[in-house]
This record gives C-alpha cells, structure tokens and sequence, in this order.
C-alpha cells in the first residue's frame, strides 16, 4: 500500500513508535512465521539467493582488483561523465601510458589523491577528450 511521503515525513516519529510497538507485541508470532517461512520452497529459494549475491559481491571485489577490472570501471566512469569515444581501448591505453602532465609537464601519479594525480580533460558541452593532466591543471582549465 502507497502511502503519501509528506505524511510520512511528518509522522516519521510517530509511525516508528507504532511499527515497533506493534512488533514487541506480536514479536513471538512474527518470528514463528518467519521460522516456517524459512523452512519452505521460498524461503530457501530467498536464503540461497544471498549467499550466492554474497558470493558475488567477493567475486566482484576480486574482479575489480585485476587489471581488466580496472579498465572496466575506468572506462565506466568516463562514460558516467558524459565522455564521447569511438575507441576505448585506445582511449584508456593512452591514458595509462601518460605519465606527465600534458600541461605543466609534472610527474603523474596513480591514485585518488594529491594534486598530481592524473586526469582525463574532457570538453563538459561535447565529451571530447582533450589532455590527460595533472589535478591541478584539470581544476585550473574547468575555470
């Protein structure tokens, strides 16, 4: 059942108060129908369904340390930034071979921090990419 997100906003404490105060009376009931509910074809079906998205996760978390996963969530951030390409390999080759600020001419640097860290400059109206630069050039060129 829909309910309105204004009401709810506006009585958030109160309906709180009253989901938990309905589950402390009913708390014995609720997990004896969760128990049997776990027991059934559904139940088991839901259960197996986490350890396999928990099996996941693992594997995805393995997968994103190896260097093609790298290269997939690179690539994927770039096109979550609007970048226009006809060539990613090409695209992510050259930016992982530049190791100087296309700009200032400062030693690049791998990471997520510092002001040498390596940027791909793009144009924000077209997505053409433009240099790869170090932080600081890319913040100085947005301006």
């Amino acid at each position: 059942m829909p309910y309105d997100k204004k009401y709810y906003e506006k009585n958030k404490e109160k309906i709180l108060k009253q989901r938990k105060e309905r589950y402390e009376k009913n708390k014995e009931e609720i997990l004896e129908r969760q128990q049997k509910y776990n027991q059934t074809e559904n139940g088991k079906k839901t259960q197996q369904k986490y350890k396999q998205s928990e099996k996941g996760k693992e594997s995805d978390k393995r997968y994103a340390q190896t260097e093609k996963g790298k290269k997939a969530s690179r690539i994927k951030k770039w096109k979550q930034m609007k970048v226009n390409c006809d060539d990613w390999d090409a695209l992510y080759e050259y930016y992982i071979n530049c190791w100087e600020c296309e700009n200032c001419g400062v030693e690049l640097i791998e990471g997520n921090y510092g002001n040498n860290k390596r940027c791909l400059d793009h144009c924000h109206i077209t997505g053409l990419f433009r240099n790869v630069l170090c932080h600081s050039c890319n913040l100085l060129r947005g301006k």
